[in-house]
């Protein structure tokens, strides 16, 4: 994109005349475009308050409009057909002139969601490459797909802008291009020779209130993840936005670090100079509150409060200074946490990952009569703390030869909020309220004002998702949340009729804690109940699961099975199947379940004689392990030990390895009839 100015201009310009607002146009609006085709796109921008703007197309579309009184314009533009040109836009106004090259005509898709959808054809850096990778990278030359990623902005008020640029789809880029949209993209320009772009706005952990108009956020029942019910989005919100609200006008008068200068850094850093006093034993901590750890618990366990903290306490040593002790750290609730004895540190665990059983105190740390313990406490998420454990104490060899009371001085010392941590003076009492929204992506609305609002009204065809890893301990709620993302979306694009294609959580986990079994059942229940909800489809994906990694390599079924929805529903390919056996209904005959699908396809199919993980359940609502074979185009499914069964279901946990399929190996959805 050139952005051209006048040489008079640039003139009256560096003499330091008082110049017009520049031209801009939406952030979307870039060379190597994709514009959705044969239909009125949306083209916006800003110019000066009543300026005329006028745009031009090289496929011959000439329209004129005027700014309004805050400089905002909006034009609807006649696009053609798929031709594979590369076609150009120019935008002028007040001798300002923005050039818009290689635009190409065809079908535009937005792909959001968390982790899985986010996931590079490289694969993330911790992780394996996405299968298959090191082969389709380097034949990836497709030069008519193109992906667009949403810079992460997390937002309390709509945005108007994102960071991004479009990429050619080559050997170069694509292994950046989201594994999922990649493989949505080249199944779609495969199949109908169009070009294909692809908005791409996901982050990882990203739960499904963070995508929703706080309109349909604050009708909901319930809480969000930090504990604050869901109709005072809107107020913590605007309390978050508005820099005079006295909490805003609070926090911006602390002094703040960057909680990246402290959480796995390679160094041990200090809040602040005065803080690294605390750990000295001659440290006046009178002022701190006594509490037990139960109390100190229920203080960092606060939903609306993260942060630091400190506890401390002495104790007596009566042992040689010059051996060897070592410390049992006992049940911790704290994955962050730094250890001092009389001033040294002993330990530092501030990286993620399991905390280790003990450690090893140097040799002449320990003083012969009065010692200190100080430990600086990181509370990141949830409930933080260290748990009352007898076990707990200094050990020489296997004799424990100090233990500690359960009494500690104890004093919050931040706030941290968003990226940074606050430092305060009086401690948690100090917060002010009503707080705003918590600057996380797991606040209500924070991803939609900052990596949806920006991209509304971009004309495109439909939505493609792939979420609800964060969301799956709660499939209740997700039931509400869920559609409240779809009704946000098609509002906002103002097509009710949208088509809204999802995948289905892949399984994981070892398959043998009955917990998580239903928990990831449930959850994948919930998700295939949504399709009632009109223009929605789902990719399943209980074949490509992995039993020890969420995030499961194997993405290439995954975007193409969203590809097949789209090219069965909004492409006429009306003869394909493009969906695995979905439960349709049941009636039992003579102590047997006989189990009716939709989208057999040619026919149900299994490679083995029987059916795996369905199970029956009788009066008592209890499952048994069942027999299950395909009949004539059904499933009949039986026990010994239910003689008169009542429900019947099929995949009822979090890691399975299904040979239930259509002919044309899709896989089946799991199921519950109860539902």
């Amino acid at each position: 994109m050139k952005l051209i100015f006048l040489f008079l201009f640039l003139i009256i310009s560096s003499c330091g005349v008082e110049s017009k607002n520049l031209l801009t146009l939406g952030s979307l609006f870039q060379d190597h475009m994709v514009l959705q085709q044969d239909t009125l796109v949306s083209i916006w921008g800003a110019a000066y308050a009543g300026d005329e703007v006028k745009l031009k197309t090289s496929w011959g579309q000439m329209i004129t409009t005027k700014a309004d009184d805050s400089g905002k314009w909006h034009l609807k533009v006649k696009t053609p057909k798929a031709d594979h040109k590369s076609h150009k836009l120019t935008v002028v106004s007040n001798k300002n002139v923005i050039e818009v090259m290689d635009i190409l005509m065809g079908e535009v898709w937005l792909a959001s969601g968390q982790s899985n959808m986010e996931m590079p054809l490289k694969g993330f850096p911790s992780e394996s490459p996405v299968d298959g990778a090191e082969e389709e990278i380097p034949s990836a030359n497709f030069p008519k797909i193109r992906m667009f990623t949403v810079g992460r902005k997390i937002a309390f008020s709509p945005q108007q802008q994102a960071s991004g640029k479009w990429k050619v789809c080559s050997p170069k880029t694509v292994g950046d291009f989201s594994a999922v949209g990649y493989y949505f993209a080249r199944k779609l320009h495969q199949e109908l020779g169009t070009p294909v772009g692809i908005l791409h706005s996901s982050w990882n952990g990203s739960p499904s209130e963070t995508w929703a108009k706080p309109d349909y956020i604050e009708n909901l029942e319930g809480t969000d993840m930090y504990g604050s019910p869901f109709n005072k989005t809107k107020k913590k919100l605007a309390i978050s936005s508005d820099p005079g609200s006295p909490f805003n006008q609070w926090i911006n008068s602390l002094e703040k670090v960057a909680h990246n200068k402290i959480i796995s850094a390679d160094d041990f850093n200090w809040l602040n100079h005065d803080r690294e006093k605390i750990k000295d034993q001659n440290y006046n901590n009178s002022g701190w509150k006594k509490m037990n750890l139960n109390s100190i618990l229920k203080v960092f366990g606060k939903n609306y409060f993260n942060g630091s903290g400190w506890i401390k306490q002495s104790f007596e040593f009566n042992g040689e200074e010059d051996e060897e002790h070592s410390f049992v750290l006992g049940k911790l609730k704290v994955q962050l946490f730094t250890i001092f004895i009389n001033g040294e540190m002993v330990l530092r665990k501030e990286t993620w990952g399991k905390n280790p059983e003990s450690f090893t105190i140097p040799k002449n740390t320990l003083k012969k009569g009065q010692n200190s313990i100080a430990i600086r406490i990181l509370d990141w998420w949830g409930v933080t703390g260290v748990l009352e454990d007898d076990k707990r104490g200094i050990y020489l060899y296997e004799n424990k030869v100090v233990g500690f009371s359960d009494k500690w001085d104890f004093k919050i010392t931040s706030f941290l909020r968003g990226e940074y941590f606050y430092l305060l003076k009086k401690g948690i009492e100090e917060i002010v309220f009503p707080m705003g929204m918590k600057e996380t992506i797991f606040s209500p609305s924070t991803l939609y004002n900052g990596m949806i609002t920006p991209l509304i009204p971009y004309t495109l065809k439909g939505f493609l998702w792939y979420q609800g890893e964060t969301n799956r301990g709660n499939a209740e709620q997700y039931k509400k949340l869920f559609p409240a993302v779809i009704d946000s979306w098609r509002d906002d694009w103002d097509n009710q009729k949208a088509p809204f294609y999802y995948v289905q959580l892949a399984p994981v986990g070892t398959g043998n804690n009955p917990m998580q079994d239903s928990l990831h059942a449930a959850f994948r229940e919930t998700q295939r109940l949504a399709l009632k909800k009109q223009n929605l489809g789902m990719a399943i994906t209980t074949d490509v699961g992995h039993r020890k990694l969420v995030h499961a390599p194997n993405k290439k079924p995954v975007g193409e099975r969203l590809a097949l929805w789209a090219l069965a529903k909004n492409y006429g390919f009306v003869d394909l199947v493009y969906s695995g056996p979905l439960y349709k209904s049941v009636h039992y005959d003579n102590g047997k379940a006989i189990v009716s699908f939709n989208h057999t396809g040619s026919g149900l199919y299994s490679p083995d004689k029987s059916l795996n993980y369905f199970e029956l359940a009788g009066e008592d609502g209890k499952y048994h392990t069942a027999n299950a074979i395909i009949k004539e185009g059904k499933v009949i499914v039986w026990s010994k030990k239910i003689k008169n069964p009542k429900s019947v279901r099929y995949g009822w946990k979090s890691y399975l390895e299904p040979n239930f399929f259509n002919q044309e190996g899709l896989p089946a959805s799991s199921f519950s009839s109860d539902n």
